[in-house]
C-alpha cells in the first residue's frame, strides 16, 4: 500500500506545479517518493516468486520509476513536473521496448497493467508474425474467463493500423490484432485500493492474469530465424 498523503502530494503538485513551490515542499517529495519506493520494492518481491526473469534480472526500484521531471525540450507545456509516477517492472530493463508491468499512479487516474504500450518496428513485426503464426494460443490467453473478467478493455496501444500491415490478408482471423501498433493490458484502479492493506495482493492478482501475454510478447520479440 501507499499513504494518503503521497496522492495528496501529487494532486498539490499538479496545483502548484513551480520549481518554486516544489523547493519549498521538497521533504514532502522526499516522503512521497519513499513510499513509491517500498511499493515498488514488495511488488519486485511478491513478482519474482511467479515470474522467474523478473526474478533473476535483478532490478533496481529506483530505476523502475518515472522520474518527477518533465523532459520540456520539445514540448508546448512547460511545467517542469510530472503529476503522477509510472512504476514499469520489466526484466529487459533499459530497453522498455519489451514487454512488462506497470501500474500509473495519479489521483483519480490510476490504471495497471501490461505488455507493450509502444514499441519499435522490428519488435511489431516479430509480434504479429507469432500472432499470425499461432494465433489460436493468442486467442486463448484473450478468452479465458479469467482474463476478460480482470481485464474487460481487452489488448490496447498507442493506434492502429486503418488497413491491414504489408503481406497479411483481410480475411486473416487474426486482422483486428494484427492491424494494432501495441499491444497492452490496461484498466482503471481505484485510488482506494493504492492505500489499502489489500493493495499488493490486487495488484498481484492483476499482474498474474496478464502475465501469459507479456511472456507471449516476449517470446515473439526474443525469437531469433
Amino acid at each position: 500500500m501507499i499513504k494518503q498523503t503521497s496522492l495528496d502530494f501529487l494532486s498539490n503538485l499538479k496545483l502548484n506545479n513551480s520549481k518554486e513551490w516544489f523547493e519549498q515542499n521538497r521533504d514532502l517529495y522526499e516522503n512521497y517518493r519513499s513510499d513509491i519506493l517500498q511499493l515498488t520494492e514488495n511488488l519486485l518481491k511478491e513478482l519474482s516468486k511467479i515470474d522467474q526473469e523478473i526474478s533473476q534480472a535483478n532490478l533496481d526500484p529506483k530505476k523502475c520509476l518515472t522520474r518527477v521531471n518533465r523532459d520540456l525540450r520539445f514540448s508546448k507545456d512547460k511545467t517542469p513536473y510530472k503529476n503522477y509516477v509510472l512504476v514499469v517492472l520489466n526484466k529487459n530493463y533499459p530497453q522498455p521496448n519489451k514487454a512488462g508491468y506497470f501500474i500509473h499512479i495519479e489521483p483519480d487516474n490510476c490504471s495497471i497493467g501490461g505488455g507493450v504500450w509502444q514499441t519499435s518496428s522490428e519488435y511489431l513485426k516479430k509480434i504479429r508474425q507469432e500472432i499470425d503464426y499461432s494465433f489460436t494460443d493468442f486467442n486463448k490467453i484473450l478468452t479465458t474467463p479469467e482474463f476478460q473478467k480482470t481485464f474487460p478493455n481487452g489488448l490496447q496501444g498507442v493506434g492502429k493500423l486503418k488497413r491491414m500491415p504489408v503481406g497479411y490478408d483481410e480475411t486473416n482471423p487474426a486482422s483486428e490484432f494484427l492491424k494494432m501498433k501495441g499491444f497492452c493490458t490496461k484498466e482503471p484502479l481505484n485510488d482506494k485500493l493504492l492505500t489499502s492493506k489489500d493493495c499488493v495482493k490486487t495488484v498481484m492478482e492483476f499482474f498474474k492474469t496478464t502475465k501469459p501475454i507479456i511472456d507471449y510478447i516476449n517470446k515473439a520479440i526474443e525469437y531469433d530465424e
